[in-house]
């Protein structure tokens, strides 16, 4: 399985919008798999930097609950 980047998904939003879509009227679910329940996401934020140099974002992460964020 290829993991999705940050570019695949500005790449698709950016088509969304580019299609007449509103943006901001549409939210951001997570589902593991098609027969999960949906959890609404609330949150997106830095998560990793590179191991050497701490200096590098390497990846961000999408949350639902950020209580103990």
């Amino acid at each position: 399985m290829q993991n999705l980047t940050a570019e695949k998904l500005f790449n698709y939003l950016s088509d969304l919008k580019k299609e007449g879509y509103d943006l901001s009227k549409i939210t951001i679910n997570y589902r593991h798999d098609s027969n999960d329940d949906v959890e609404c996401l609330s949150y997106v934020g830095e998560d990793l930097f590179d191991e050497e140099t701490n200096e590098i974002l390497e990846s961000i992460i999408l949350m639902a609950d950020t209580t103990d964020y």
